[in-house]
């Protein structure tokens, strides 16, 4: 069957590009390949934040455009293993990294705002799945944007706000707190990482489904 064959390489491809880290930056593919040899140095990371994520398809490209490069930030329990990472990155001439440590990466979600717009969908972090220990980076990156069907309602409830949270559309387009705007095409890429785990998933179910029905 065609359609069982394409979902099947489709599915290896994205485990291939999974493992070898596709997708990422070279500090950050070279640093979490590291950590999978040495267990010293894997104490305390948690893993790209990009994995620790789990994201409707509907809001895909909005929370993309939001974390931008925050997906390949990497996160640990506390500032020490940080540290200690960054000192290895140095030391080896790897690069550079962004780290989160759960312990000290703090965010208020917004309060007090007037979300009451036809078009308005909700705050972005409300709008993705991930481990309750996570609460305080997702509410930092997250909590203080604004996810809207369209630019007319992302115009509109920023002014109704004074302007004092990002609001994203589905198509990608920012409204920053500033009153900048920033939008355009947005390149579909073979390698999503936001939609990687979500796709192995769904086709491994699939896939399973189908053999278990042949």
């Amino acid at each position: 069957n065609y359609q069982i064959n394409m979902k099947d390489a489709r599915h290896k491809f994205l485990q291939e590009t999974e493992k070898e880290k596709e997708g990422y930056i070279k500090s950050v593919k070279t640093l979490l390949q590291e950590c999978e040899k040495n267990s010293q140095l894997k104490k305390g990371v948690y893993g790209v934040l990009a994995n620790l994520i789990s994201v409707d398809k509907n809001y895909e490209t909005a929370i993309e455009m939001c974390l931008g490069q925050s997906l390949q930030n990497i996160v640990t329990e506390t500032e020490e293993e940080a540290k200690k990472l960054i000192e290895y990155l140095r030391k080896n001439n790897l690069g550079r990294v962004t780290f989160l440590p759960i312990s000290a990466v703090k965010g208020k979600k917004l309060e007090r705002v007037n979300l009451n717009i036809n078009g308005v969908i909700g705050i972005a972090s409300d709008l993705v799945q991930y481990d309750k220990k996570y609460d305080g980076i997702f509410n930092n990156l997250l909590g203080r944007t604004v996810i809207v069907d369209d630019m007319e309602a992302g115009i509109a409830v920023a002014k109704k706000n004074n302007y004092s949270f990002r609001v994203v559309t589905l198509k990608g387009d920012i409204i920053n707190s500033s009153g900048a705007m920033t939008g355009g095409s947005v390149q579909t890429k073979t390698v999503n990482i936001l939609g990687r785990s979500r796709e192995i998933e769904e086709l491994k179910d699939c896939l399973l489904y189908t053999s278990d029905a042949a």
